[in-house]
């Protein structure tokens, strides 16, 4: 690794240190969600997609019943980067 590859990585790791509950490797970003019903799950995926859409990185979703999980990584690069970081940190909110 070169020094700018360094600089980026412990930036990526100070961000996923802000984000906990996200499992965190090179190619993704990954964090299931419990809610009450169905309905509260919906309604937590028409959030993100409203996030998903104003920032253009879309995560991948899975919906079962009271569960939601999410993956998200930048398909360009094939890797996670700092518009995977800024997308969960916005989720995070919610």
């Amino acid at each position: 690794m070169n020094l700018q590859e360094d600089i980026q990585r412990i930036k990526e790791m100070m961000i996923m240190n802000e984000s906990k509950g996200w499992s965190n490797s090179k190619q993704k970003l990954e964090r299931t969600f419990k809610f009450k019903d169905f309905n509260e799950s919906i309604e937590f995926v028409n959030k993100v997609s409203k996030i998903a859409e104003s920032q253009n990185h879309h995560p991948d979703i899975k919906i079962n019943y009271n569960k939601v999980k999410l993956s998200i990584t930048d398909h360009e690069k094939g890797e996670v980067s700092e518009k995977c970081h800024k997308l969960v940190k916005a989720i995070d909110k919610l």
